[in-house]
């Protein structure tokens, strides 16, 4: 798993090439938590998805180099493709796959 980072003007490639059971504890917990909550996309979710990030990566960096260091364009996008890669190896295909239950093609 990696994450690319801009500290200092400069991209900061993190990685992680052991992932604990812990940290897709943790995933499963959030995925629960913000599915129940309904707040998909509100700031306090999305500070949750950036503090697992960290979480994950063994805290090599901090919530700030993160909110920081990904672009406007990024800040959707890699901390719901960590999450989802977590999940994966946890052998869970997406954490969408359990909201979609109802109502898409493959959850009918």
């Amino acid at each position: 798993m990696k994450i690319v980072l801009r500290v200092d003007g400069q991209e900061k490639t993190y990685k992680k090439d052991f992932v604990e059971g812990i940290v897709f504890r943790k995933a499963l917990e959030l995925n629960k938590k913000i599915r129940e909550s309904g707040k998909i996309g509100e700031v306090e979710t999305y500070d949750e998805y950036i503090d697992f990030i960290v979480f994950a990566f063994g805290n090599q960096f901090t919530s700030e180099d993160a909110w920081n260091g990904l672009s406007v364009a990024q800040i959707q996008t890699e901390p719901t493709r960590i999450f989802t890669e977590v999940l994966s190896l946890g052998g869970l295909a997406t954490h969408q796959a359990d909201e979609g239950e109802e109502g898409n093609e493959t959850g009918k």
